[in-house]
């Protein structure tokens, strides 16, 4: 072979190479980092919009407690059935006399606030913790309930 068959080789080579590694490796990185973006975006507009629903959750300045001790589970258990939120308690476990801890899975947001109001001054909530699920507007929700009286 002549040289400047062997140089005409190694420019082909080449150029098959870099379209290679620009087709592989380089537009599926650029379509990932796309998608992610899109993602990050998708997931500011659901934090925006739960921060706004949390604003509107009703205020609990007003008097807790008049859940009398003991009977905190069986309130909230009949809340959560009234609710229609039952299909998505995962647990619910009693902290001493006067609280409960409870978990509930893939729960519309906008439940989850009815569940609030229909709740809102017979009970204090001492702790929410929200997750996002990957259906748009539903969470996964952590949350300590108590009658008023000390944890």
């Amino acid at each position: 072979m002549a040289i400047r068959e062997r140089v005409i080789l190694i420019v082909a080579s080449l150029i098959v190479l870099i379209i290679a590694v620009d087709s592989l490796v380089i537009q599926e990185m650029y379509l990932k980092s796309q998608l992610m973006d899109e993602k990050i975006e998708q997931a500011k507009d659901d934090l925006d919009w739960m921060r706004v629903a949390v604003n509107r959750l009703p205020s609990q300045k007003k008097a807790a407690g008049k859940v009398k001790p003991g009977r905190i589970v069986n309130y909230i258990d009949q809340q959560i059935a009234r609710q229609g939120l039952k299909k998505n308690m995962l647990q619910m476990t009693p902290v001493k006399d006067h609280s409960a801890r409870l978990r509930l899975s893939d729960v519309e947001f906008n439940k989850l606030l009815k569940f609030f109001t229909a709740i809102e001054g017979s009970v204090l909530i001492q702790e929410v913790r929200l997750l996002p699920t990957d259906t748009k507007g539903f969470v996964n929700v952590s949350l300590v309930i108590s009658n008023g009286r000390s944890i």
